[in-house]
């Protein structure tokens, strides 16, 4: 794309920073409803992602998801069509819409008002995210996980982008011609540091140990939604003050 001004951006990870529950364990629980995964498997799945989350360093928490996506595929009934595999999609994206975070879904709103390019980077299955960002209106998105098909069946393999969440971004930025000048980036794993040092507005929302720790460092905004009440933590005058946030 040449000419033009370039977009203001805002980059989101989806799972547990939009959708409450990660795409993949909704993915798991909508399985086992279908009758397409034993519960075994999925609650192996559950305590293999709870696990990873909750590690103070969680560089390595994409290979957590490549293994739990590749646990999950293997259990999965072989050559699923793509009809019942959308379907299931469907039915995750369904559920999840409707039990999103206030305070990402209004600021989602907000940013496409104010024209906004909004783009989902996830470490969910390219054809879920693919669904959920349609759904809430994205401009570009990308999954790091992909189950490859024949056109009419999944093949059983499982392909991984293998680039960090920074070199996606980078790519995006060039590719749409968008401009860092007032970019925002909303993050809640240490694993979304890169993108979040990228843009003049990082917000870390519900953050684990180990970004909560790194935005203090760095004196980046600090979300916190409980029920229907959400707080922010602000750097005002070299200290953090408590405030209620709204978008």
């Amino acid at each position: 794309m040449d000419g033009g001004a370039k977009r203001k951006f805002a980059v989101f990870d989806i799972d547990g920073t939009i959708a409450r529950t990660s795409l993949l364990q909704q993915m798991v629980r909508v399985l086992v409803g279908y009758g397409r995964l034993d519960i075994g498997t999925a609650q192996n799945i559950e305590s293999l992602l709870h696990d990873s989350r909750q590690r103070i360093a969680d560089d390595s928490f994409g290979s957590y998801m490549k293994q739990a996506v590749d646990m999950m595929f293997t259990n999965m009934p072989k050559s699923m069509s793509l009809h019942d595999y959308d379907q299931i999609i469907n039915a995750v994206v369904k559920n999840s819409i409707s039990h999103t975070y206030v305070y990402t879904r209004q600021l989602i709103q907000t940013l496409q008002q104010k024209n906004y390019f909004l783009i989902a980077i996830s470490g969910s299955e390219l054809r879920a995210v693919s669904t959920y960002a349609k759904e809430l209106g994205f401009d570009a998105w990308i999954g790091q996980v992909q189950y490859l098909d024949d056109g009419k069946k999944l093949t059983g393999e499982v392909r991984a982008l293998g680039l960090p969440k920074d070199k996606i971004l980078e790519s995006l930025i060039r590719k749409f011609n968008l401009t860092n000048d007032g970019s925002l980036a909303v993050g809640d794993t240490s694993s979304d540091i890169t993108i979040l040092s990228m843009v003049d507005q990082p917000i870390t929302f519900n953050p684990n140990q180990a970004l909560f720790t790194h935005a203090r460092e760095q004196g980046w905004m600090i979300v916190i939604e409980r029920k229907d009440m959400v707080y922010g933590l602000v750097l005002e005058n070299g200290n953090y003050v408590l405030k209620q946030v709204n978008v």
